[in-house]
């Protein structure tokens, strides 16, 4: 271990011990990673299995360590805004979780921090010494087979695998497609043929556990593809296009989710467009095909500006051409359909009739969004920003024609393209036409606060947080008000007010209606004020004994609010640190189901800041509480 990172010598650097203390601590550990991740986590801390390469001190503290488990995995923990965070390269990590490397390098950390030795435990040792035992086996088991069957004669590794082929219809087929794999046909019908059998899903519907092994699969298709490329460009751009479809079929009948069969496809497409570049400029009806192509495309399988480099500037323009036409037909069409439904409507209404739904249907098997997306997409490209314009702005030259997201998409396109001026008339008018809508406000802000009009975004600003309150919309009128040269605390008095009074409205609707609840009110009674947001606001103020006062019983708050308050508070604040978590247990209890994740979670975090003999008369009255809810108890921690 290098010398300058021991603890002796980190000891002299300063380091705020209260930060890491709580980043550290059990209980931030465990919502980090999980109550089953900490406790594999504190094995491998006590294995001796954590080998500390660097740390470092400062406003950045982080420490990395080699940790020797199933395999060595690098492993780093630094703690950043009073959280503690990591990374891991083992597989349980890839996604982001807090695995029980970090948590092991974390609880090393926290020792050396305090300026003790590690504390080695020698069962930890013996099972981590049994796990890394067992993959060892696995590897030797595997090598050993490896080595036996590189030394078989060839003539019988093939009678084996004929065997198994008899038996088992998958290994069959994946033996037939290598032998039809390795001997390539010319003839392109024989290759359509072999990328059909590839790409067949072989079921009615794959499911999501089940995609990963189809791509696998699927994937032999890619080398069939890239071999066809070298040899002829043209006839390997038409069978991409043939197993991408194949592909888009595939996906009908497939449970995606985990995005396999989408990147199989995806790397279909990359191949198609190499193809395409090497067959060089494509004849003019290329381009219509193209445009059919890009319809049918689910979710985007291609880079279209490459394609469209690469096919030329014939096919290019017909391309141009006939996504212009199709749109206005289509457009066309589709305000054909509005004009019918409104005549309806009319001649209902003038019968005193019930007017007729509109069948939203219709439009959406028209296909206009993906039509007006591409041909505005091309325009773009092509620098004619006039015309794209014109497009968007079909349609919005009478009052209330069209949705807010059409002015919405008009002003970004404008300030995209500098027309600053165009932009802020248009974010006005949408805001005339639409009051109320956030989309179009926030176009109108950007406006005001680019051009300098701090007293109008203060006003609109001030405005929106009355009629729909939060806490960024509090910390943005703050901000605003100090741009336009309001007093801080005045103005924040008054936001303050705003909250109180919609505690009041909402108490006396709740009143009204016989204490029948409200959304933000359950669990909430009648002639209790619901002071979540007032409580949540003062917290991202760091007002914490504000917030503590404010939430005192009889007021009602949310439990995140009440979680997020009490691993705020400091040493000395213990008890009610207590206090507010048991009444969030208590709370969590009343709904829970097994397996009760949250709730031993919060029992652990709770029982951690108890002495030991408040801690163990309260594990008591838990299971003598909880009886009936026996798997909550079975997990319990010892008394």
């Amino acid at each position: 271990m290098n010398d300058a990172s021991s603890p002796d010598n980190l000891a002299a650097q300063p380091f705020d011990t209260a930060t890491w203390a709580a980043a550290l601590d059990d209980s931030a550990l465990r919502r980090a990673s999980s109550s089953a991740i900490f406790q594999r986590g504190k094995t491998y801390a006590g294995s001796g299995a954590v080998d500390v390469t660097e740390e470092e001190r400062g406003d950045s503290p982080s420490i990395r360590a080699t940790i020797t488990g199933t395999s060595p995995y690098a492993t780093e923990v630094w703690i950043e805004d009073g959280e503690v965070g990591g990374d891991c390269d083992c597989p349980n990590a890839e996604d982001g979780w807090f695995c029980k490397h970090q948590v092991a390098l974390a609880l090393v950390w926290r020792e050396r921090l305090s300026g003790q030795a590690p504390t080695l435990d020698e069962e930890s040792r013996k099972k981590v010494q049994a796990s890394v035992k067992r993959a060892q086996t696995l590897k030797d088991r595997r090598q050993a087979l490896a080595d036996f069957l590189h030394s078989q004669p060839v003539a019988v590794l093939a009678d084996r695998l004929l065997g198994l082929a008899d038996r088992d219809h998958e290994i069959g087929r994946e033996l037939q497609q290598w032998r039809k794999l390795s001997d390539a046909p010319d003839k392109a019908s024989n290759l359509k043929a072999l990328v059909t059998e590839i790409m067949a899903p072989g079921r009615d519907f794959i499911s999501w556990d089940e995609s990963h092994a189809y791509a696998r699969r699927a994937e032999a298709v890619l080398p069939l593809l890239a071999q066809t490329r070298e040899r002829d460009p043209s006839g390997a751009a038409a069978l991409c296009l043939h197993a991408m479809r194949r592909g888009w079929a595939v996906l009908m009948q497939a449970d995606d989710s985990n995005g396999d069969v989408g990147g199989l496809i995806q790397d279909i497409g990359a191949e198609w467009v190499r193809a395409l570049s090497g067959a060089g400029p494509q004849p003019a009806a290329f381009g219509e095909a193209y445009l059919q192509l890009r319809l049918d495309d689910p979710f985007g399988c291609f880079d279209t500006a490459a394609a469209e480099a690469a096919m030329g500037t014939p096919a290019l323009a017909r391309y141009r051409k006939a996504l212009a036409t199709r749109w206005r037909e289509t457009k066309d069409a589709v305000l054909a359909v509005r004009a019918e439904h409104a005549a309806q409507v009319a001649q209902a209404n003038a019968n005193r009739k019930r007017p007729p739904p509109f069948d939203p249907q219709r439009e959406s098997d028209m296909r206009l969004w993906a039509l007006e997306r591409m041909h505005l997409d091309r325009l773009e490209a092509d620098g004619d920003i006039d015309g794209a314009l014109a497009v968007m702005r079909e349609g919005m030259t009478r009052e209330g024609m069209t949705a807010p997201g059409d002015y919405h998409r008009v002003t970004v396109f404008l300030e995209r393209h500098g027309r600053l001026r165009d932009a802020f008339a248009n974010a006005e008018l949408g805001c005339k036409l639409h009051p109320g809508e956030s989309w179009l406000e926030d176009d109108l802000l950007r406006c005001y606060e680019r051009d300098g009009w701090v007293e109008e975004a203060f006003v609109l600003r001030r405005h929106r947080f009355g009629r729909s309150p939060g806490v960024d919309r509090y910390h943005e009128t703050l901000k605003a008000g100090a741009a336009a040269a309001r007093d801080a605390e005045a103005l924040r008095a008054e936001l303050q007010q705003v909250l109180v009074a919609d505690e009041e409205r909402e108490m006396g609707r709740s009143a009204a209606h016989g204490g029948r609840f409200f959304p933000g009110r359950i669990g909430a009674r009648a002639e209790q004020r619901n002071v979540s947001l007032r409580a949540e606001v003062l917290c991202s103020e760091g007002r914490w004994d504000e917030a503590l006062a404010l939430v005192q019983p009889p007021a009602w708050c949310r439990n995140s609010v009440l979680t997020h308050l009490a691993r705020r508070l400091g040493p000395q604040q213990s008890a009610q640190r207590i206090e507010l978590l048991m009444r969030v247990f208590a709370a969590e209890m009343s709904d829970s189901k097994s397996p009760y994740r949250q709730e031993l979670e919060l029992v652990e975090e709770i029982a951690g800041l108890l002495d030991a003999t408040r801690r163990v008369q309260w594990l008591l009255e838990l299971r003598r509480e909880y009886k009936a809810k026996r798997n909550f108890v079975r997990d319990l921690p010892p008394a």
